[in-house]
């Protein structure tokens, strides 16, 4: 799995993938909680932490 950093740099001056991911990540989440696996909870934690940056760099790109 892509580090939160390493996705953002990625992110970064490109909307349309924002908002793909902004798609995306929720089911990603939800996947995880429907079937669980032994490292879910860690997997869980990086997903959210995912989706928190993802939805920052939209805010900041809709205030720009």
């Amino acid at each position: 799995m892509i580090s939160t950093n390493q996705l953002k740099k990625n992110l970064i001056g490109n909307p349309s993938n924002i908002d793909r991911m902004l798609r995306v990540l929720p089911h990603f989440i939800q996947q995880e909680f429907d079937n669980p696996q032994v490292a879910t909870p860690k997997v869980l934690k990086k997903l959210q932490a995912q989706l928190k940056m993802v939805r920052e760099l939209k805010q900041i790109r809709e205030a720009v």
